[in-house]
């Protein structure tokens, strides 16, 4: 029997609240089995870039445009500030955290998006995960932390979606683990079939089903991207996808369960 491998991968408004954030990892450190730690980092990046005066421009499409200065900026936020306050918590909680960048001991080696039709700058398309090293990572006991920063491997740094980070990492260590991939939502319970009701969460979302409450307009293209990844996780090799809000994080029969 294969070992049982959790990644956890937070929506980055969950790692701004210090409380939530602090239940959410006493429950992370609860989990059996190995674990990996995926995050993002909210809008902390807005605000710092406020701060120091850096305008964050936005693309055609809404996306946030990742020149140079805002490369740094989230380098710093993401793989800086928020990283090591997600280690601290952990270590306190008893685990051997480790964190880490896509870019640290070339975990994630990535592409530079096109830039037509939209150009978002310094944003990669993961290309290449390093399932060796964070299998010998996980098999001595380390929990891995990583902030979804990655590099060109031609010394370019890169940022990340970390939802599509996330299910990378979770696809290339299928070939070692038996997977399980739970998504942290910031407010939403799970998938819902209404949205004025935080309680008609989807306990199962089947594809047939999914294709349908998007057909119809229920399912909204802002989830798109976060279940489309998971069906695709599961179609690789992950044994199950749970989508769930973090102040429920340790009741993990709730939320919406993809398998």
């Amino acid at each position: 029997m294969r070992k049982k491998l959790t990644i956890v991968n937070v929506e980055g408004v969950v790692v701004e609240n210090p409380e939530n954030l602090r239940k959410l990892i006493r429950d992370f450190a609860a989990i059996e089995g190995l674990k990996l730690f995926v995050h993002g980092e909210g809008t902390m990046a807005s605000m710092v870039a406020e701060k120091m005066g850096i305008n964050i421009r936005q693309a055609s499409d809404g996306r946030d445009i990742i020149d140079d200065r805002v490369m740094d900026l989230v380098t710093m936020v993401y793989g800086g500030l928020v990283n090591k306050r997600l280690v601290a918590i952990m270590q306190w909680r008893g685990l051997n955290a480790v964190g880490l960048t896509g870019v640290d001991l070339n975990l994630v080696l990535s592409t530079k998006v096109p830039v037509k039709p939209v150009n978002v700058g310094r944003v990669g398309t993961v290309k290449r995960v390093n399932s060796t090293m964070l299998v010998k990572m996980l098999d001595e006991g380390l929990v891995p932390v990583i902030a979804p920063l990655t590099h060109d491997g031609k010394g370019t740094l890169l940022n990340a979606d970390v939802n599509t980070f996330a299910y990378e990492i979770a696809r290339t260590l299928t070939i070692a683990y038996d997977v399980t991939i739970i998504n942290v939502l910031g407010e939403q319970n799970g998938v819902l079939t209404n949205e004025q009701n935080p309680n008609s969460v989807i306990p199962m979302l089947r594809r047939t089903q999914y294709k349908a409450l998007r057909e119809m307009g229920i399912i909204k293209p802002e989830a798109f991207s976060t279940i489309d990844n998971a069906f695709s996780a599961i179609d690789h090799g992950v044994s199950e996808v749970v989508l769930i809000n973090a102040a429920r994080f340790s009741d993990l029969g709730g939320g919406t369960h993809i398998r």
